[in-house]
């Protein structure tokens, strides 16, 4: 009796420090208190507690989304705003005007595509005129549609473009465009044109 009693308890021990463990583990290793940079009466927190009112942890900024699928087969599109992101090869589908076009793997299966004034201008700049067919690469965030009028009125589309741009949810606002770009294109061997220029 007194032997197994032992044994219960050493092993009781071991489990406690194995569940000890992996919370440490899961916390990134932390041990003791952390001490925040602030000079004299620096704020000091305990690991895996919630910041006092007013402070915020820094969030990690995800990664940019670099495949246009992701934003195809996302149903719930607003939960994508404001997200960055960095395709390449991207094909261009159909063209509206000289700042918007789509892009996707096929006709029916796309995202619309606004250029910003700093690459318009760029690609203007370039005497380059996107056409269907065109490879790109495109840097930028994803952001909410506007309204059919709006989309109508400044953006220059018909109604049957605008309710298009209006029913994806969801566009890319592109700072950034290569004309030529295709994956698997080392850096040294870029093709096409850098923001318009070659």
């Amino acid at each position: 009796m007194r032997r197994s009693f032992r044994f219960v308890s050493v092993a009781g021990l071991f489990a406690a420090l194995a569940v000890a463990g992996c919370q440490e583990r899961d916390r990134g290793g932390q041990a003791g208190a952390e001490v925040r940079k602030g000079g004299e009466g620096a704020a000091v927190q305990q690991p895996g507690t919630p910041p006092a009112a007013g402070q915020q942890q820094a969030q990690p900024a995800p990664e940019p989304i670099r495949d246009l699928t992701i934003v195809l087969v996302t149903p719930d599109r607003p939960t994508l705003f404001n997200r960055q992101v960095d395709l390449v090869g991207a094909q261009v589908q159909k063209v509206s005007n000289d700042r918007v076009f789509w892009v996707g793997p096929s006709a029916e299966r796309t995202v619309p595509v606004y250029l910003d004034d700093q690459a318009r201008s760029a690609l203007l700049q370039g005497q380059h005129k996107l056409q269907k067919g065109d490879q790109v690469a495109l840097v930028g965030e994803i952001r909410q549609s506007p309204s059919t009028q709006l989309a109508q009125q400044q953006w220059g589309l018909s109604s049957q473009e605008a309710n298009e741009l209006t029913g994806a949810q969801a566009y890319l606002h592109v700072t950034r465009i290569l004309i030529g770009e295709k994956p698997g294109v080392q850096g040294g061997q870029q093709q096409g044109t850098q923001g318009g220029q070659q």
